[in-house]
């Protein structure tokens, strides 16, 4: 059962759910094993969002 009061964001890496430590510190996915700082986390996933809006809008 998941603890109702963890964040969670999506991997990078596999997709699978990925735990956000509660001092906004680090992500962490048991799936994979990938681990890294919040804000780097973020940083890859607004590159990652910012390639698919580039891609959708390359095929208009």
């Amino acid at each position: 059962m998941h603890n109702v009061n963890m964040l969670e964001a999506k991997c990078p890496v596999c997709e699978k759910r990925a735990r956000v430590l509660d001092d906004m510190s680090k992500v962490i996915c048991k799936h994979c094993g990938y681990e890294d700082e919040y804000d780097a986390y973020l940083e890859k996933m607004k590159d990652r969002i910012s390639s698919i809006v580039d891609e959708f809008m390359l095929e208009r």
